[in-house]
């Protein structure tokens, strides 16, 4: 009757203490978690020490970082007694009142508990947030923690806990087991119901102790970042987890213990990231050499995005920012855009939120604005905001407009410094380039004192504006180390004063250059090996389809050799620029930016474009170029746009110029702009803007022997029949 009394009690303590478990919910925006693994706490005098110090240091990283929540990454208590050592952990936890979850490791059972008696033991904990939520599933407290929105009116994340368990007893399958298949069924189930409720993926994060083969393999192609000083004993047998992921493109984040001396990150371009945290307890199962420390993980609450780092008593590392690419897209699709000063100069505050406004319809939340201060053919030099090294009549007001839009409406900006037209001329020796690069950094300092605490969301990154090529110069040792020499005094300054701001460049390839795609990669090569490139800096190579360097048939290629270069500098992160403009300087089609968007996105981490603003906004040309990208990026499929009206009255005659064509526009349904033939050969293509229809060309290099034809066009690049 006693034992029946006890377990009665037992049960409503249990019920009682699980109706009490707090809720996770962001808090203004925010979210932090603190990942612990590998306590090995073992229960005896000899280990007080040692368990003392895993207990200080756990405290220690909870007032210093204020988690939302911590998750253990298993191998916990790890000796005979266990109970003793789980009771006074949880009491930790109690006495700070921290929400905490339990991945168990494979270690936790080899003690006088199971894993079940384990997850049992802490349900009674009020903080405790692990469970069995299907407790027929492999394993003990496999369980998905929903994180709600700052309102607590929805779900933002997702974290779900499985138990990698232990070893296999059928050493014909390796030695440590693999998480299952009906756990595998169990996530992709929540998944599908959680995206069908949402009517898209939810970023969600898992957490385990074991890490999957992929924590090997995913190294194959993309370089990891931080301390990689063991192997990886992850099992033989590749269940599918990853792929799962993968395919469901909720899960962006995968962590893992197990491990002791490893606590690097690889981003597979940006599809997901792998990270080991760092080892917490002070007792060491063999030799360790990382200091003892947690991982933090702050969530994004509206992008399938976090930062990451690693915290131990000696402060912070391995700071990194993880962005999922194409989120929300059914293709591949643009997080941001450049823009040129100039587009800009006369926008209203209005106009600004119209375009921030227009570019996160299109998905986008990335600005890169180049640049900030620039100096003309002449010498003259121009500012985008009022400088003290321009005078005050060369000054414009345009970048605060676009600061305060930005920050108003969701963006980040990248911020570009200055640009000289003098770049272009072989007079640009190493001492004006040396000037230069100390003037970029007089405007960084300049901008982060008028703007940072104003804008401070929205000031975001910086942007080398110098444009580099694939030129026969640059295969000269000599000029690489001077690439890098002024790469570094920019850098260097940049982090000392904004360690927390990534810096951009976007170089050129073209392959009708002397430099070949094999010898451009070694030369970035051996650049990125001189230079102070920080974890979360971005090297961002323009496709050059639309000016014409590169075609569909070879850029492939060419990403292909810069990836290369890319991973010989782990962290630093791999983008594209899309070109979204043709040799014309008009709109792109299109089916050909699709094409474009498909090659590049299969070789980086994420995909800008030059430009949307000029080339794409429904203020400066057919809105028809907006509104097709954006149906395209929802569904993953060109929209149906029927060919546009032939012209008619097409005439030629003879100008003190050359030949002038002239011809009627039709009916402007679907017309982009028209293209101009002469004897077969498009010769030019003049777009629509602003509602204006062109009505004629003069062609300087034809004659009377010429034949032309002129084709209306649509934003997918279907032409009406050719008029001659």
């Amino acid at each position: 009757m006693k034992k029946f009394l006890a377990f009665i009690i037992c049960c409503v303590m249990a019920i009682s203490a699980y109706s009490q478990v707090p809720k996770l919910k962001f808090h203004d925006g925010k979210f932090k978690i603190l990942q612990l693994t590998d306590l090995h706490w073992v229960v005896s005098d000899s280990y007080k020490e040692k368990n003392d110090s895993t207990y200080n240091l756990i405290r220690k990283l909870i007032h210093t970082e204020r988690p939302d929540v911590v998750i253990m990454t298993g191998d916990v208590v790890v000796s005979w007694n266990a109970r003793k050592g789980w009771t006074r952990l949880l009491g930790l936890f109690e006495e700070e009142k921290m929400p905490f979850a339990v991945a168990l490791g494979n270690h936790d059972e080899e003690t006088d508990m199971t894993r079940d008696e384990i997850i049992e033991f802490i349900q009674p904990c009020p903080y405790n947030l692990t469970r069995d939520e299907v407790p027929e599933l492999t394993g003990a407290g496999n369980c998905v923690l929903p994180v709600l929105s700052s309102d607590g009116k929805s779900e933002k994340w997702m974290l779900y806990l499985f138990d990698s368990r232990n070893i296999v007893t059928n050493r014909t399958f390796g030695y440590y087991d693999w998480i299952r298949h009906d756990q595998i069924d169990w996530y992709r189930g929540i998944s599908d119901k959680v995206t069908k409720r949402y009517n898209k993926p939810l970023p969600s994060l898992a957490f385990f102790h074991i890490p999957f083969p992929e924590f090997e393999t995913g190294r194959w192609t993309c370089a990891e970042f931080g301390n990689k000083l063991e192997g990886v004993c992850a099992p033989s047998v590749n269940s599918g987890l990853y792929s799962s992921f993968i395919e469901k493109k909720d899960v962006i984040g995968v962590f893992a213990g197990h491990d002791h001396n490893n606590d690097y990150m690889i981003d597979m371009d940006g599809n997901l990231a792998m990270a080991y945290g760092r080892k917490t307890g002070y007792p060491s199962a063999y030799e360790e050499k990382l200091p003892r420390g947690g991982r933090i993980i702050n969530l994004f609450e509206n992008e399938a995005a976090f930062e990451t780092y690693v915290r131990d008593l000696q402060g912070t590392s391995l700071r990194y920012v993880f962005q999922q690419k194409n989120v929300g897209a059914m293709a591949p699709s643009f997080s941001g855009t450049f823009i040129q000063d100039f587009l800009a100069d006369n926008w209203d505050d209005a106009r600004w939120d119209k375009e921030m406004q227009m570019l996160k319809e299109a998905g986008m939340t990335n600005l890169i604005y180049a640049a900030t201060m620039w100096t003309d053919p002449q010498g003259k030099t121009y500012s985008a905001y009022p400088s003290s090294l321009t005078k005050k009549k060369a000054q414009k007001r345009s970048f605060e407009k676009c600061l305060r839009s930005a920050q108003k409406n969701g963006v980040r900006v990248f911020v570009g410094l200055n640009f000289d037209d003098q770049w272009w001329k072989a007079s640009a020796d190493a001492e004006w380039l040396k000037a230069q690069m100390e003037k970029g950094n007089k405007i960084a300092d300049e901008i982060l004192a008028l703007y940072k605490s104003s804008y401070p969301d929205a000031l975001y990154g910086w942007y080398w504006t110098w444009e580099v090529a694939n030129i026969n110069e640059l295969s000269k040792p000599e000029n690489q180390t001077l690439l890098a020499n002024a790469l570094n005094i920019n850098l260097d300054h940049l982090t000392k004063v904004s360690p927390e701001m990534p810096f951009m460049l976007s170089p050129y390839m073209n392959s009708k250059l002397e430099m070949g795609a094999e010898a451009y990669s070694k030369m970035w090569k051996s650049v990125f090996a001189q230079t102070h490139f920080r974890l979360g800096d971005i090297f961002c190579p323009q496709d050059c389809v639309g000016a014409g360097g590169l075609t569909l048939d070879n850029v492939g290629d060419w990403f292909a050799k810069m990836k290369q270069a890319v991973n010989s500098k782990p962290g630093l992160k791999y983008w594209g620029n899309v070109e979204t403009f043709d040799q014309y300087s008009t709109s792109a089609s299109l089916e050909r930016v699709a094409k474009q968007l498909d090659i590049v996105n299969g070789y980086v981490g994420n995909l800008v474009c030059f430009s949307y603003c000029h080339y794409n906004s429904p203020f400066e040309v057919n809105a028809d170029n907006h509104k097709a990208y954006c149906e395209y990026r929802k569904t993953g499929k060109l929209p149906k746009i029927e060919a546009p009206q032939a012209v008619s009255g097409v005439a030629v005659k003879k100008v003190a110029k050359g030949m002038q064509i002239s011809w009627k526009p039709g009916n402007m349904d679907h017309v982009d702009g028209y293209s101009i033939y002469r004897n077969g050969e498009l010769v030019r293509k003049l777009q629509v803007k602003a509602g204006k229809a062109p009505t004629s060309f003069t062609d300087k290099d034809g004659n009377m022997d010429s034949v032309y034809e002129v084709a209306a066009y649509n934003v997918l690049g279907k032409e009406s029949a050719k008029v001659k």
